[in-house]
């Protein structure tokens, strides 16, 4: 009993030290956006030893100017449109990408688990192994399919090429695997088509692997950087993420600035992870229950 206490305490303890490694960057940030931006240059020079380092990362006067001249304007600097468009395009292509996702994953897992056509198996696998190359490798031909297509600075560039999500269908096909087949076979028999079955059947049990699906979506459209700086060259089509790279040359030093902007471009992502932190956990299990 003794060492079942002791156990638990040492994961506790093991899992409050990673928690504060996770969470130490995350808290250096916040508390350095509130400085000012001569503050935190001068914050960290001439330093006794660690402890010193520690006491100035707390700002000797709070201010919220950073996160105001970020979407207002302030010092000069005008920065209004720039980043409330950069949000507006995150979210369209985010919001996209995440429903249009959902809708052909889910499809494409229902069809290689459940309807039997020739080659399905062969076809999803050889996707599985071609998914597996980086992708950098397919930048040059997207490129290229883009520009052909005029989609070069359209936000369409940054949604249609995410939808088929590979690993996604690998999910939530694992996730169907444990839902029995005999509804499905019962359903065919009182007369119901196979999209009847998706709709009323399948699509209600996988709701949990499908909040899973979205939440990579979302984080995955609006964490891009590298492909939304290649085809987006106009700032007003830019996404919020490769778009913190064209505020650092607008602010120049003034790295507060820069640190508010970040936080600010984390928070969608963090705020729906918590909204959805239940389902979450339920569906990364990728155990599918059947309920009665």
């Amino acid at each position: 009993m003794a060492s079942g206490k002791g156990e638990k305490r040492t994961a506790l303890l093991f899992l409050v030290v990673l928690g504060i490694i996770w969470f130490a960057p995350i808290i250096w940030l916040v508390l350095n956006s509130f400085k000012t931006d001569s503050e935190f240059i001068t914050s960290f020079t001439m330093l006794k030893n660690r402890w010193d380092y520690l006491s100035r990362m707390i700002p000797r006067r709070w201010t919220t100017e950073n996160y105001v001249e970020i979407f207002i304007g302030g010092s000069g600097i005008n920065t209004t449109s720039n980043i409330l468009m950069m949000f507006r395009n995150s979210f369209i292509v985010s919001v996209a990408v995440t429903v249009l996702n959902a809708v052909v994953t889910s499809f494409s897992a229902f069809a290689y688990e459940r309807l039997e056509f020739k080659g399905g198996e062969t076809i999803f696998w050889t996707l599985m192994y071609l998914s597996m190359f980086p992708n950098v490798v397919n930048l040059l031909p997207m490129f290229r399919i883009a520009t052909a297509l005029g989609l070069v600075n359209n936000l369409n560039a940054l949604i249609w090429p995410s939808l088929a999500g590979v690993f996604n269908i690998f999910l939530i096909r694992n996730f169907l695997k444990g839902i029995p087949k005999v509804l499905d076979e019962a359903a065919s028999i009182d007369g119901a088509s196979s999209f009847q079955v998706y709709l009323h059947i399948i699509l209600p049990s996988i709701v949990p692997v499908m909040i899973v699906v979205s939440l990579f979506s979302f984080n995955g459209a609006w964490n891009d950087f590298l492909w939304p700086s290649i085809v987006m060259t106009d700032v007003r089509n830019q996404t919020i993420t490769p778009g913190l790279r064209l505020l650092d040359g607008q602010y120049g030093g003034e790295w507060a600035h820069m640190i508010a902007s970040c936080l600010v471009s984390m928070l969608p992502p963090f705020i729906l992870y918590l909204v959805a932190q239940k389902y979450f956990l339920q569906g990364i299990s990728v155990q599918a229950g059947v309920k009665g």
